[in-house]
């Protein structure tokens, strides 16, 4: 454990349940739009520990911490869908710009970066918001707003793809934009309320969406 490294003794299992149950509160926070720092995450991991110890490790142990935990991150990644990169550079050629709007979870906007250097997906995006960075999440309309303005897009000439029927989805059309559901979420309370306006098995599918899209923009 980094702790360890810093003088200070955690037992292992705690140290991991912990961070597990900050994972998990994360996410629930998201469905109140919601979320903090990633630092602030770290503290608040450790002082379920012990409430003293962030205090103790100062600032360079809770970074050390952080580090620790995108290290893990790295080096056991999400598997990118083969065939995206094309995808994504088949909507670009369309004249379109690409922004990402993510409600992250225990895991830094830096790790994030390095992880989509590697694998070649960080210039295919305009903007990137993160919401451990802003500090709210989806469906908060500020997200949107943050993206859209730093792409120089307005909502109604946006199409918003996303798996959650209730960040993506529902945040995304009430404040105007055009949305594409790829099948994720499908919670049963939604599925009434929430209309996407296209529907995907996976974002593979989206070139001849965004055609008939671009279509009804100038119809």
């Amino acid at each position: 454990l980094p702790i360890s490294e810093i003088g200070e003794s955690v037992d292992r299992a705690d140290f991991f349940k912990v961070f597990v149950d900050l994972s998990d509160d994360i996410t629930a926070g998201h469905d109140d739009e919601t979320d903090s720092h990633f630092g602030e995450w770290i503290r608040r991991g450790l002082s379920r520990i012990d409430s003293g110890l962030p205090d103790r490790i100062g600032v360079f142990g809770i970074a050390t911490v952080g580090a620790a935990i995108d290290k893990s991150f790295i080096d056991s990644p999400p598997t990118l869908l083969d065939g995206v990169l094309e995808m994504l550079d088949g909507v670009t050629e369309r004249g379109l710009r690409i922004g990402l709007v993510t409600n992250t979870g225990l895991t830094s906007r830096g790790a994030f970066r390095d992880w989509f250097t590697d694998i070649d997906l960080l210039k295919k995006f305009g903007h990137i918001a993160y919401s451990n960075e802003m500090g709210i999440a989806k469906p908060n309309r500020l997200m949107f707003d943050a993206t859209l303005r730093a792409l120089g897009v307005v909502h109604e000439r946006a199409l918003h793809v996303g798996d959650n029927l209730y960040s993506d989805i529902a945040g995304a059309s009430v404040i105007g934009m055009s949305t594409v559901w790829a099948r994720g979420d499908s919670r049963p309370d939604l599925k009434k309320t929430v209309e996407p306006d296209y529907t995907v098995e996976t974002v593979l599918e989206l070139p001849p969406i965004v055609d008939d899209w671009l279509e009804t923009l100038e119809s």
